[in-house]
């Protein structure tokens, strides 16, 4: 009896002992920031390569190029379960109206997947759209137009969140619809606009395509 509480004791002892084996690899870490205002990869990015061994973090840099690719060669990967990698891209919140809104993301892998093709989302916006009435006029009831705008490559790719804005005017002065529209999705933004002028009620519909940080006027003929 003494011998088998012998037994399992070092069998015990060994096994508490035992450490894991981390083998080291080496990897050409790849991907490309994927734009999702236009469903092509994004350059000039920031692109962080975060690795994690439980005590220390290590970060490495990189920026996209004209395609949005980046690579991080010949980075060492570990099988221990005690280190992790993720990529990073950061974000600005674009708060006042002066600095240009970009919703980042983080990417988490493991070891097993350091032969994946990245493809880390991100959301740059433009800073700000303005809307005028040519010629300058006054709008009142029953006149009114109201101005819809959407962005249907970005709701195809997030469709959590808004794409669509609506502005209704009927007592437009100064000929300034809106010029406080800013930091949502940069992009193609198709536009439809409804007009009641004299009793005539006409549609059109046009398209304006805003730059990541960009500042533009659209027009409108009244």
């Amino acid at each position: 009896m003494k011998n088998i509480i012998f037994i399992f004791l070092a069998l015990f002892l060994f096994a508490c002992g035992k450490k894991e084996k981390d083998i080291v690899t080496h990897h050409d870490l790849k991907g490309m920031v994927f734009n999702q205002c236009t469903d092509l990869g994004l350059a000039g990015v920031n692109v962080s390569l975060n690795i994690n061994d439980s005590k220390n973090i290590s970060s490495y840099g990189t920026i996209s190029d004209l395609n949005g690719e980046f690579a991080f060669p010949n980075t060492l990967i570990h099988s221990s379960s005690k280190y992790s990698y993720a990529i990073s891209i950061p974000s600005k919140s674009g708060i006042g109206g002066t600095e240009v809104g970009f919703n980042g993301t983080t990417m988490y892998f493991n070891s097993n997947e350091a032969d994946t093709y990245f493809k880390p989302k991100v959301t740059p916006k433009f800073l700000n759209w303005c809307f005028q009435i040519t010629p300058t006029v006054f709008i009142s009831a029953p006149d009114s137009i109201i101005v819809t705008f959407q962005q249907n490559i970005f709701h195809k790719n997030v469709p959590e969140l808004p794409y669509k804005s609506k502005q209704t005017q009927t007592d437009l002065q100064n000929g300034f619809l809106n010029c406080t529209f800013g930091n949502y999705p940069m992009g193609l933004w198709n536009i439809i606009i409804n007009k009641w002028k004299s009793g005539i009620y006409t549609t059109s519909i046009d398209s304006i395509y805003l730059p990541w940080g960009s500042t533009k006027t659209y027009t409108i003929n009244w």
